[in-house]
């Protein structure tokens, strides 16, 4: 019993002795811990800066980089989410293959898309109902008794049913500036189905008459229309056969000079002949005044002569003959 005793206090001591010791080490770290954490304060306090004071950024403690924290157990405990990225190459094929199979798709539904509306566009604007001219709604104006509306509309009318836009309005008024007795044609779009056309029309420049058959010409030779009886301030050419008088050279060289002359001076006309290309004459105040004009060349001088000796009864003092067949050397007599 005695010898048990013995042995279980100097396992008691032994033990005793061990946690001594391990209290002085503790105690030992623990004074040098707080040594440490003093040195630093005192560092730290003679290193830290007063307000206003430069800092050199050199001296400052630098932490600690991700990268030397990415290997540790606790990396990721400070609000760091971290994880290793796995690539998975066949799978990014595929959702490359699929992006671009879907761009490619895109592109082409917007293609269509687009070719699709400009095609409605133009059917819309140029082929469907929506702008097409209706013939109802022509309207003419300007016309006279030589230049009928019957006979501007009916060029005009060849054009309904067509999209005002395909309506070319140029080649419509050179078209009916081409029709006798036309001086002058405008022509306006109104949308979505109208059209206007406004036109000046020129008197007769000569009745031709040919026994009891009389037709009106313009200044061109161009009949307008036929009439039953002589009009007052259009002059009458008096020929054998209407149409082969106006292939004749001297009759459209007649018909230009009293296409040109002023109204007062038509009325005055009482006859016209026209012989010869280069002997047209007329005569004025009941055959009273013969003018001989030779041909229709230089005629704006021979007119600008004539209308001014007109104009003076005594320069004329009784002269019965004015010749402009030669205007820069005119002859009164």
């Amino acid at each position: 019993m005695a010898g048990r005793t013995i042995r279980s206090s100097s396992h008691r001591d032994q033990h005793l002795s061990q946690t001594k010791e391990q209290d002085q080490t503790s105690d030992v770290r623990d004074i040098s811990a707080e040594r440490v954490g003093r040195v630093v304060a005192s560092e730290a306090r003679e290193s830290a800066s007063k307000p206003g004071e430069f800092v050199d950024a050199r001296s400052m403690a630098s932490g600690r980089s991700v990268g030397s924290q990415i290997d540790e157990s606790t990396f990721g405990n400070n609000g760091f989410l971290a994880r290793s990225k796995v690539i998975h190459f066949p799978q990014r094929e595929r959702e490359r293959i699929h992006t671009k199979h879907r761009v490619l798709t895109i592109r082409i539904v917007s293609t269509v898309l687009a070719i699709a509306t400009v095609c409605a566009l133009v059917w819309g604007l140029l082929f469907s109902p929506l702008l097409v001219l209706d013939s109802t709604q022509i309207h003419i104006g300007g016309t006279n008794t030589w230049v009928s509306d019957a006979r501007v509309k009916a060029l005009v009318t060849d054009q309904a049913g067509k999209s005002l836009l395909l309506i070319q309005s140029g080649k419509l008024e050179e078209q009916i500036r081409a029709l006798p007795g036309v001086t002058q044609a405008e022509v306006t779009k109104n949308y979505p189905h109208g059209l206007t056309v406004h036109v000046q029309a020129q008197v007769p420049a000569a009745i031709l008459k040919a026994d009891s058959t009389m037709v009106a010409v313009d200044n061109k030779g161009r009949i307008l229309n036929d009439v039953h009886t002589a009009v007052d301030g259009i002059p009458v050419i008096e020929v054998s056969q209407i149409e082969s008088a106006l292939k004749q050279t001297s009759v459209n060289q007649a018909v230009q000079i009293l296409g040109s002359l002023d109204e007062n001076t038509r009325k005055r006309i009482s006859t016209v002949e026209a012989k010869t290309r280069d002997s047209i004459t007329t005569k004025l105040d009941d055959n009273a005044l013969t003018i001989i004009w030779g041909d229709a060349s230089k005629l704006k001088l021979k007119m600008a002569i004539v209308t001014t000796l007109l104009s003076q009864p005594d320069t004329l003092a009784g002269a019965t003959t004015i010749d402009v067949s030669a205007p820069d050397r005119p002859i009164i007599k």
